[in-house]
């Protein structure tokens, strides 16, 4: 069956086999970073939306998880752009939750952690997988290329505020590495400090 907002299972070395849900546009992000696989942004954009009717993508969950066989190992929010634009976060997580025990998890760059309504979101989730790939202003800028608006040291304070708030789940870190641009010993002794007191 084809659907719309679910994909997979599809092999995950971080969540083994996991059943994807995108809950917002293709490309649509607030980020246009270097290395992403799909290229640059379409749709740049720091504006959260319900940008798909949630009750249409719970059906379609309920639906996938009826006929997926063996069960993934893990529910993935993410898709081919940042899902914390999906306004109703919270609520699809509490949704999907309702579904099956399964556990969920949501992979992100990490923009809006500096966003309240954002924190508690992803504090319902089983896994938040959040990206970090620079600790300072001039690197974040040119690795992420973000959306006006954004603010590097917001971010970084948003996700210490994430890390040490009560979450239901385990914070993940990952950092991708570009040679000659943020893999120096000096940076990564930066991001070593950044990530100590997040600790991940």
């Amino acid at each position: 069956m084809s659907y719309h907002y679910i994909y997979g299972p599809i092999p995950s070395r971080r969540l083994g086999r996991s059943l994807g849900i995108s809950p917002i546009p293709d490309k649509t992000c607030n980020f246009s970073c270097i290395y992403c696989m799909l290229g640059r942004t379409d749709h740049l954009t720091n504006e959260r939306e319900e940008y798909f009717k949630l009750e249409d993508i719970l059906a379609e969950l309920d639906d996938a998880l009826r006929h997926v066989s063996p069960p993934p190992d893990h529910i993935s929010i993410v898709g081919n752009g940042e899902p914390t634009l999906y306004l109703r976060l919270g609520d699809l997580i509490r949704g999907a939750r309702e579904l099956t025990s399964i556990p969920i998890a949501v992979i992100t760059n990490g923009a809006l952690l500096s966003e309240p309504a954002v924190r508690e979101a992803l504090a319902e989730a089983d896994i938040v997988l959040t990206s970090f790939n620079a600790p300072t202003e001039e690197l974040f800028r040119r690795i992420d290329r973000p959306c006006p608006g954004i603010a590097f040291e917001a971010m970084k304070q948003g996700l210490l505020d994430f890390a040490h708030m009560p979450r239901r789940g385990q914070l993940w870190v990952e950092m991708m590495l570009l040679e000659g641009i943020n893999d120096s010993p000096e940076t990564l002794e930066q991001t070593r400090w950044v990530l100590q007191d997040v600790e991940p």
